[in-house]
């Protein structure tokens, strides 16, 4: 007769193997993929002990989760785009555009909140329409198109908004897109997990996604397999301009007000936190969680040092620092050069 096993053994048992499936995953895994993580940690533990009261607070925390949640919006946005092999420096005048296109219309031409989403999302459809057909149809080198793109987009805010700073006449539903909260956590936050959850998804789990993925690693052999490549290169950039329109409006909503061309602060974080995810938990591959990563390093980081003293363009620093060690590292695993364990 077999011996009965009680709940508290098989409790035991099962806890048992999921710590060993855990342990292997994590001795599996390439060391230098690791490396952001670890550097996470290190900041938090470095901050934390020298200004525990004030960056351990409840308050700072969740502070930095608020107000990385439009840069990780925007992030996200520009990793399809990177998963394709293409970029898009139109990206952060997209979101200038989209914030002042609703800060117009819903202030000075009382639109109500729906059409105006609306709206927003078009103008992203068109901008990323027009990135992929410069990209695709006239075969302009991506960096080209999106900065002519993004010069054109900068001179559109500064007239619909004739270049002065809009903060009066939002109606309430405007305002409460952006601004609701569930506890202190704020209502971007909550757009950020729709939009990462569904990217994430639909980039791991979905034929489109594989798609992107085959686009940007091998075009020649996409093609032999049948995939449009132009189609998933227009699709990108649709994404996320879209996403970058509608970040500028989040932001605009949270903040209550708009100043024209504020998204020019947020490129150099965004691809700074895309390629800093690129080297996080994979070999050189742009992924979603992977950036998320990267947003919420470089806005602990630059948090971190403000508190220590640091000035207010510590971030642009910090975030060109990122940049240039993330792609270098992207480089380095990419000729094989990742750390081996013995």
């Amino acid at each position: 007769m077999s011996t009965p096993v009680s709940r508290s053994d098989a409790t035991s048992e099962w806890t048992r193997k999921k710590l060993e499936k855990f342990t292997a995953l994590f001795l599996n895994q390439d060391i230098g993929s690791l490396a952001p993580l670890i550097f996470f940690v290190a900041l938090i533990v470095v901050f934390g002990a020298a200004e525990p009261r004030v960056f351990l607070s409840e308050g700072n925390l969740t502070s930095i989760l608020n107000n990385g949640a439009v840069l990780a919006i925007l992030a996200c946005g520009l990793t399809i785009v990177l998963v394709v092999g293409e970029f898009d420096l139109s990206i952060a005048a997209a979101a200038s555009f989209g914030g002042a296109l609703a800060a117009v219309l819903v202030a000075q031409h009382g639109w109500p909140l729906a059409p105006t989403i609306i709206a927003v999302v078009l103008s992203g459809v068109v901008i990323g329409v027009s990135n992929g057909i410069l990209v695709t149809r006239f075969e302009m080198p991506a960096l080209i198109a999106t900065i002519g793109v993004a010069s054109l987009l900068d001179g559109l805010t500064l007239w619909i908004t004739g270049n002065a700073v809009i903060f009066t006449n939002f109606s309430d539903a405007f305002l409460i897109s952006g601004g609701w909260s569930i506890g202190n956590i704020q209502a971007p936050v909550f757009y950020l997990l729709a939009v990462a959850l569904v990217l994430a998804v639909a980039l791991q789990y979905t034929a489109t996604g594989r798609w992107l993925y085959a686009t940007g690693g091998n075009r020649a052999a996409s093609r032999m397999a049948g995939i449009r490549i132009d189609r998933q290169i227009m699709l990108a950039f649709v994404v996320a301009d879209v996403l970058g329109a509608l970040a500028g409006f989040i932001y605009t909503a949270r903040q209550g007000s708009l100043t024209p061309q504020f998204g020019t602060g947020f490129l150099l974080p965004t691809f700074a936190a895309a390629f800093l995810g690129s080297v996080t938990l994979s070999r050189r591959s742009f992924h979603v969680v992977g950036t998320l990563v990267g947003v919420y390093l470089i806005e602990t980081g630059t948090v971190g040092l403000l508190i220590l003293g640091a000035p207010a363009y510590t971030q642009q620093l910090f975030a060109g620092a990122v940049l240039i060690l993330a792609t270098m590292g992207a480089r380095y695993r990419g000729r094989g050069g990742s750390i081996r364990r013995s």
